[in-house]
């Protein structure tokens, strides 16, 4: 019984994304509310930060064994999804660099743009990926959000450079979306955007995250004015 679980969790037969009940979408907003008021109350306890550092490289090798082991294609198996970048960014590169402080204000962004509005990989729940999505976003929303309140520096990055990592990501996406036949960064084929006009698509993107990724800077910029 346990085995017939383990390889339905762990296939690469894909079927349609799973649909979400309203009570588990309900739940999944509570979570993160209350997770963002976790952040905020103990971004400086060292226990709470190196847990959900911990979560968040469990959830990556554990997704990245997945792709290896089952030879998942590069359409899908790279890590170059705007949250996926910025888990990788928020545990791995040093602190108080603008790099980390650019992904950290995108993860907190993307997390929540992805638990409002989650788009599963095409597989029957229970499935790696799906628990992967949910894991994942969760931990990138508390590591960023630590980040943020523990090394924010408003000297480090301009509203302009905000926007031009936000662009020329997202141009780098659309050539590895090109060359792999894939959909990084949901810019070949967005969820909501309706049509397939690559320029459209880039251009109404890099626009939402970059709006996105400076109103969080504004936020924080405000909470510390003084510093």
């Amino acid at each position: 019984m346990f085995y017939i679980y383990l390889e339905e969790f762990l296939t690469r037969v894909k079927t349609v994304p799973p649909s979400i009940p309203l009570v588990w979408y309900s739940l999944m907003i509570s979570l993160l509310f209350v997770l963002i008021f976790a952040a905020l109350k103990f971004h400086q306890n060292l226990v709470f930060v190196r847990f959900f550092k911990w979560v968040q490289i469990f959830q990556l090798l554990a997704l990245y064994a997945w792709y290896f082991v089952f030879q998942i294609p590069l359409s899908d198996s790279l890590p170059f999804y705007h949250c996926r970048l910025a888990m990788f960014a928020v545990v791995f590169l040093p602190n108080k660099k603008s790099s980390k402080q650019y992904f950290a204000l995108l993860g907190t962004s993307g997390a929540i743009f992805a638990l409002g509005y989650p788009v599963f990989d095409p597989y029957d729940f229970p499935h790696i990926t799906s628990f992967s999505f949910l894991i994942g976003h969760y931990a990138l929303l508390v590591n960023s959000l630590v980040y943020l309140l523990n090394y924010y520096d408003k000297k480090l990055l301009k509203k302009i450079w905000l926007i031009a990592y936000t662009f020329l990501l997202n141009l780098f996406l659309v050539g590895v979306n090109q060359l792999t036949g894939g959909n990084y960064g949901l810019l070949a084929r967005p969820p909501i955007i309706k049509g397939e006009n690559l320029l459209v698509n880039y251009l109404l993107i890099s626009f939402i995250l970059s709006l996105a990724v400076i109103l969080l800077d504004y936020i924080f910029r405000k909470k510390f004015k003084n510093k």
